[in-house]
């Protein structure tokens, strides 16, 4: 009976680690986590560092008007069944300006990548996503 009990847990722990495999493939920020993604404003040239976290907050770092660093922080959301990030960054304390709440089309990338995309804010960057944060 023992043995019964051992294999039916070892069966239902595969089984687990199928479905949180299938739907970890299935998730198009996977390959953000733990790697860092890289955006330049085509308007202004400010470039802005971005590391996602699965628990859908992230971190970013850019520089303000004044060329001096800004870190911030923020929530992101997938809607449109996934077509489309929405970012609600959270400014510092200190910030002069803060980085505006945003939603950019959404496709899955690997780590090298780099591609063109316009916000609903009609603004153009140029990304790509670097190993390692």
């Amino acid at each position: 009976m023992r043995f019964r009990t051992i294999a039916l847990s070892a069966a239902l722990t595969a089984a687990a680690a199928m479905f949180a495999g299938a739907a970890y493939a299935d998730d198009p920020m996977v390959n953000t986590y733990g790697n860092t993604v890289v955006t330049k404003d085509e308007a202004t040239g400010v470039s802005s560092k971005l590391m996602f976290n699965q628990d859908m907050s992230y971190t970013g770092e850019t520089v303000d008007k004044d060329g001096k660093p800004v870190s911030y922080s923020g929530t992101w959301a997938l809607k449109d069944d996934g077509k489309t990030i929405c970012l609600t960054p959270t400014a510092p304390a200190n910030a002069k300006e803060a980085p505006t709440a945003n939603c950019s089309p959404l496709m899955k990338h690997a780590v090298g990548d780099s591609w063109k995309v316009i916000n609903d804010q009609k603004q153009t960057f140029d990304v790509s996503i670097m190993a390692g944060r």
